[in-house]
């Protein structure tokens, strides 16, 4: 026996070795679906029916056919080859149930089914879902069923919080007072120059009425400064209270 037929004999042993090996081995498959009751037929051949399937399948070509309850009215179906080759798992995943948008008024609601939070709308659920409860802080809770949803018809949730006042910044008391503050810094500074003008012409003259000006001025400047800080006061007080 030459060289070249040694190694084809090698070659053709090898391959038959393995081909032999992977039709001994099987590959578990997990099958999943939306639904409670689905039928399963593999290569035609009716296999279980149920939510769930696992499987154990040799190496091959295999038509799936997967049905929801045939008693249903317009019944959903897949079609799906699977194709195995060795022993690795495979999972594999049916949705049959539909998707419809549930928005709300207000958006970002939470969104209940059961006691289970599964979203903040708006929200794609899915249409087998028969009721929801419908939960935001500061409003009624509120219980809606697929059929309403379906309609397209936002859910409104009821506002039961406090409404917020109007914020010191927006209000008429702090333009008012800031008005006041202006108009006190402006005397201040006017009655304080009257003063420091008296006060001047005492100092050249000695005039006694220009002094009674400078006292009657400083006086005046005085108050209004007074009046200036308690209005200033006032303002940063709304505003560290806010």
């Amino acid at each position: 026996m030459n060289l070249f037929t040694k190694s084809l004999l090698t070659i053709t042993l090898i391959i038959f070795s393995d081909f032999a090996s992977g039709q001994d081995s099987t590959a578990k498959v997990s099958i999943f679906t939306d639904v409670e009751k689905a039928i399963l037929l593999l290569n035609d051949i009716y296999e279980s029916d149920g939510s769930e399937f696992e499987l154990n399948l040799k190496p091959g070509i295999y038509r799936i056919h997967l049905t929801e309850d045939f008693r249903k009215w317009n019944a959903k179906s897949f079609n799906d080859t699977l194709i195995i080759t060795d022993s690795s798992e495979v999972i594999l995943e049916y949705k049959f149930a539909d998707k419809i948008l549930l928005d709300t008024k207000p958006q970002n609601v939470y969104v209940f089914d059961s006691d289970s939070l599964i979203g903040f709308t708006p929200l794609l659920i899915d249409e087998g879902i028969n009721s929801l409860v419908l939960r935001k802080p500061g409003y009624s809770e509120k219980l809606v069923l697929s059929q309403e949803v379906k309609t397209e018809i936002k859910p409104e949730l009821q506002f039961t919080g406090q409404i917020k006042d109007e914020s010191f910044y927006g209000s008429t008391l702090f333009k008012l007072l800031v008005g006041t503050a202006i108009a006190l810094g402006a005397a201040t500074a006017y009655y304080k120059l009257e003063a420091d003008k008296y006060f001047d012409e005492y100092q050249m003259t000695g005039n006694p009425e220009a002094m009674e000006q400078t006292d009657k001025y400083d006086l005046i400047s005085g108050i209004t400064f007074v009046a200036l800080q308690i209005d200033f006061g006032f303002i940063l007080y709304q505003f560290l209270s806010e």
